[in-house]
Parts: C-alpha cells; sequence; structure tokens
C-alpha cells in the first residue's frame, strides 16, 4: 500500500505515520520508485500500534518496549506490559470515581444548605 492509502485506510495523517517510522515503530520497504510500500507486516503493526495507543500506552512506551510489536517476541513480557498498563488505568478509575464521590457529597451538601434557608 502507498502511504496515501495506508492513510485512507487507518484515518491517520502522513506526519503521524512518518513519526512512527522515525520512532523505529514502523520499517516499510521502498517500491521501484523510492516511495514507501507498505506490507502486510507494517499494516497488521500499524494495526497493533493503533490498538495499543487507543488502550492508553503513550508513543514514547512503544518506541521503548520494540516487544510489544514484536508477534514472535517473549508473550510473557508482552502481558507483563500490558497488566501494567491496566493497572495504570484501574488507578486513574479510582481516583476519577474518588473525585466523583467528592463532587456528589458537595452537592449533596449545598443542596442540603440551600433547603434549610
Amino acid at each position: 500500500m502507498t502511504i496515501d492509502e495506508v492513510c485512507r485506510s487507518f484515518h491517520i495523517d502522513k506526519e503521524r505515520l512518518q513519526a512512527y517510522e522515525r520512532g523505529g515503530l514502523l520499517n516499510c520497504g521502498k517500491d521501484e520508485d523510492g516511495s514507501p510500500d507498505y506490507g502486510e507486516g507494517e499494516l497488521r503493526r500499524l494495526g497493533m500500534i493503533h490498538s495499543l495507543l487507543n488502550a492508553g500506552l503513550e508513543t514514547t512506551t512503544l518506541e521503548q518496549n520494540p516487544v510489544l510489536l514484536d508477534e514472535e517476541g517473549n508473550c510473557g513480557e508482552r502481558v507483563r506490559i500490558l497488566k501494567r498498563q491496566r493497572c495504570r488505568l484501574l488507578e486513574d478509575i479510582h481516583a476519577r470515581q474518588r473525585a466523583l464521590d467528592s463532587l456528589d457529597y458537595l452537592i449533596r451538601e449545598i443542596k442540603k444548605e440551600g433547603a434549610q434557608r
């Protein structure tokens, strides 16, 4: 696939795709005129990049942990990294729940004060 076809298929802009290449996340081949040519393996890898980013991982995390994108890589290490991310997300959810609980408490208290006036 050409860079334009990949951008349309994955709904990303060229700059982001090129940034993935510069960061070592993608390593596409070149066609006879030197233009990027994305093969099936790179398209699968790009799909995995999108899934991992949607799961809350940062691009720098992917760059620092290439095993995450290696289909033949160490399964245990990949799972360990993903579980660590899951724990971070869960901690964030709990923190947000505490913030919601605090807001609910404040709303109740303000309503009580208003009803007593």
